[in-house]
């Protein structure tokens, strides 16, 4: 049984890139709270060519530790269509971070609701703009 899959796509200007999104993510994996699926990094330059990061290659020590400790056993997950599709994404000099978890955290309520003959009625996400949007509502 597996808990829910996301994905989430977050660009970034540059591209500069420093260990500090690595190590949270890495200290979220370690507690359990989420597992790795697949993780791309997808650069564009400035003529809009498109590249595939390889993340061992950032220079960063941690980078390295992080490629070597959390590598996916699968690295077809994320496919050329995938990466095509960010990449349309893009503008020029940019880059992009694909994410793929699974949330861990929620493998043991999925279990119970089973177990009580539940069923998935619907599903959805708040983005945390909106959800911020509700707070000021209550106020």
């Amino acid at each position: 049984m597996r808990g829910p899959i996301d994905y989430i796509v977050v660009g970034f200007k540059g591209p500069k890139f420093n260990g500090n999104v690595l190590k949270a993510l890495g200290d979220q994996i370690d507690t359990g709270v989420i597992a790795l699926v697949a993780l791309a990094v997808i650069s564009k330059d400035s003529a809009g060519t498109v590249t595939s990061l390889d993340i061992a290659n950032f220079g960063d020590a941690y980078a390295i530790e992080f490629a070597q400790k959390y590598k996916s056993e699968d690295d077809n997950l994320v496919t050329d269509d995938d990466i095509s599709e960010i990449a349309d994404l893009l503008e020029n000099d940019t880059a992009a971070g694909l994410l793929v978890v699974e949330q861990l955290w929620a493998k043991p309520l999925k279990k119970a609701l089973i177990d009580a003959s539940g069923v998935l009625v619907a599903e959805g996400r708040i983005h945390p703009d909106a959800a911020a949007e509700l707070n000021e509502e209550e106020e």
